[in-house]
């Protein structure tokens, strides 16, 4: 297993294209985080930490596939609860959040815990070994804040052998194909107060509130 361990050769056969798209994806969904808390902050603010990572997740998968879909040797799994980048057969990725140093938290399925751990070293030829890898960012819990962009390999949940901060990228293809929030319209929102006040006044019940 000597050749995951060596970071330097996983980045460079991830390749630069990938790295940029993993760091990217983080960009696009902190920003639609930012948005989400600006146009909903009471929403926002009592959000479970649960809720807030799975709309998160959904963001970070959306970029993702927006980002990645185009390149060669990549393939998306997208399986409701599994959501895999595999690259070339040999690299796959999940995507996490990270606390800090490079802790991440998962349901101890026995698929899970295979996934964080890496196949034995004298049972897999060198170059041949199929590599699991976590990518996505540091989370703030305090402040409800997305920090950078990280990959990380671990041979087994807590065992964590290196982690790699990405460089904050930001590239145009993500920002593109991003869900824009609904523009406020002022007018109809009156309309439709107006339409329930007076079906409140029209109804005799209301009168007994």
């Amino acid at each position: 297993m000597i050749g995951i361990r060596d970071k330097a050769r996983v980045l460079d056969e991830l390749g630069d294209k990938v790295l940029e798209a993993l760091a990217a994806s983080v960009t696009g969904a902190c920003k639609d985080f930012l948005r989400y808390q600006a146009a909903l902050p009471d929403f926002a603010a009592q959000a479970s930490s649960r809720g807030s990572a799975n709309w998160i997740h959904d963001r970070l998968w959306h970029h993702v596939r927006a980002l990645l879909d185009d390149i060669d040797d990549v393939l998306l799994i997208d399986l409701g609860v599994t959501r895999e980048v595999v690259l070339g057969g040999r690299y796959r990725i999940r995507m996490k959040r990270h606390h800090l140093p490079a802790q991440v938290a998962t349901y101890p399925t026995q698929t899970a815990m295979h996934f964080m751990s890496q196949a034995p070293e004298q049972l897999v030829l060198e170059g041949l070994e199929q590599v699991n890898l976590i990518a996505g960012y540091v989370w703030f819990g305090d402040s409800a804040e997305i920090g950078t962009a990280v990959l990380s390999l671990r041979d087994g949940q807590d065992n964590v052998l290196w982690v790699h901060e990405l460089p904050e990228t930001d590239l145009d293809r993500s920002a593109n194909v991003a869900t824009p929030l609904p523009p406020r319209d002022e007018h109809e929102n009156t309309q439709v107060r107006l339409r329930l006040e007076r079906l409140r006044s029209d109804d005799p019940r209301s009168q007994e509130l």
